[in-house]
């Protein structure tokens, strides 16, 4: 049976989508324990638990097509990891870390908005399109929210 040009942009898309937010949470998680600020640590907890949620929609998706979620790879986790680390090295403070988050959420949400563009000019299933557009709003507004803290 062969898969339509559709179909297989939307898995794509899919794909693109579960990594952000997977690679988003698990920066976040990182950082968290350097943040002393409680108004710093509730914002990133809540954005936390949005990826989570996103996370948790995306991967019922390809589960639905058949698909399993693909986890970052161990090589990405420990580079995020280790720049997480040597960013925050000198400076551990949570203006600095709101501007890590700033620019680490508008590094992911411009990748994925880029994805979404090509897949989608190339025919993609309109409520997985309609998933990534909620989910690019959504870290567009949280990277704003972060330069209250910057």
């Amino acid at each position: 049976m062969k898969i339509s040009h559709t179909t297989e942009n939307t898995n794509e898309l899919l794909g693109h989508m579960y990594r952000n937010v997977q690679m988003g949470n698990e920066n976040l998680c990182d950082v968290l324990p350097k943040i002393k600020d409680k108004f710093l640590v509730t914002s990133v907890t809540s954005q936390m638990e949005h990826y989570a949620g996103y996370a948790s929609r995306t991967a019922a998706e390809l589960r639905k097509r058949s698909i399993r979620p693909q986890e970052l790879s161990a090589m990405k986790k420990a580079m995020a990891k280790s720049g997480i680390a040597m960013n925050t090295m000198f400076n551990s403070s949570d203006r600095h870390i709101a501007e890590m988050i700033e620019k680490g959420t508008r590094m992911g949400v411009e990748d994925l908005e880029g994805q979404m563009v090509r897949l989608t000019k190339e025919g993609c299933d309109r409520e997985v399109t309609a998933l990534c557009k909620e989910i690019v709003a959504y870290e567009r507004a949280e990277a704003d929210k972060m330069k209250d803290f910057e």
